[in-house]
């Protein structure tokens, strides 16, 4: 199973998959390039409506990923349109140019006709452990009997089911964490931007956070800027753009304000 497949199941990764599989199309696998964009003055990104941290389309908060959707038009000299998408359907309606925090996997991306930037950054499937509940530092520790959630069909439900410890399913990452604030379930199964941003929200009762899937390479992937089978030119000018941004800590302020601690990936 591919890294794209793994967070298919994970609430950031449907407008990845959704983004990666209208992408195949071939009437849709022209993108626009750079000249075009800029003559245009704008950049489109494909975005979850209701999808904070990652994404929202009302509140105070944007998400980061159209912050950084936003810090990377202003480099390229134009401005941020966002197509909304939750159904596959609707893709082709709003015609993006990207996404954000694609899962870097080459092989998966060249087969749909997508381009995929150099990583910013690197997630995984972290655990969420509920308040008091302690001695749980990887995967291993998880044991038949504790109330333990996953997002319904992902990797990380199937491979503990396998080896004997059943999860509780949920369709949405907020939803699962919230209830292992409350004491509902002793421990989650969910990315590290999914909880960080519940303990922003929580200062006073945070779930522990442990990031299992730093030593499992199965449960870690790197996130990039997807494009549509892009020409040569807009490839270079968002890889010279995501340098900036990392070196001048762009990318590490946005994630970090919304409680995210930025993960440089290797090499980087």
């Amino acid at each position: 199973m591919t890294p794209l497949q793994r967070i298919a199941g994970l609430c950031q990764g449907l407008i990845v998959a959704v983004f990666l599989a209208h992408a195949a199309a071939p009437d849709v696998a022209r993108a626009r390039p750079l000249d075009s964009i800029r003559s245009r003055g704008i950049l489109m990104v494909c975005a979850n409506p209701k999808a904070l941290p990652f994404s929202s389309k009302t509140g105070d908060r944007r998400g980061f990923e159209l912050e950084l959707g936003e810090a990377l038009a202003n480099q390229l000299g134009v401005k941020l349109e966002v197509g909304w998408v939750v159904f596959p359907f609707q893709v082709g309606r709003v015609d993006c140019d990207v996404v954000l925090d694609a899962i870097v996997d080459q092989a998966s991306a060249q087969e749909r006709h997508v381009r995929l930037s150099k990583p910013y950054q690197v997630s995984g499937v972290a655990i969420a452990l509920r308040p008091g509940f302690s001695g749980v530092t990887d995967f291993a520790d998880l044991k038949k009997g504790q109330r333990v959630g996953a997002m319904v069909g992902s990797l990380a439900s199937v491979t503990l089911g396998q080896k004997g410890l059943p999860t509780i399913p949920f369709t949405f990452e907020d939803e699962m964490i919230e209830a292992v604030g409350k004491g509902e379930l002793d421990a989650a199964l969910a990315t590290p931007a999914s909880i960080g941003y519940y303990n922003l929200l929580h200062r006073d009762a945070p779930v522990t956070l442990v990031r299992a899937y730093e030593n499992q390479p199965e449960f870690r992937w790197e996130i990039a800027v997807g494009m549509r089978k892009s020409d040569d030119a807009l490839a270079a000018a968002i890889n010279e753009a995501i340098d900036r941004l990392l070196a001048d800590g762009t990318v590490n302020r946005i994630y970090a304000s919304y409680g995210v601690e930025p993960s440089s990936p290797r090499g980087q």
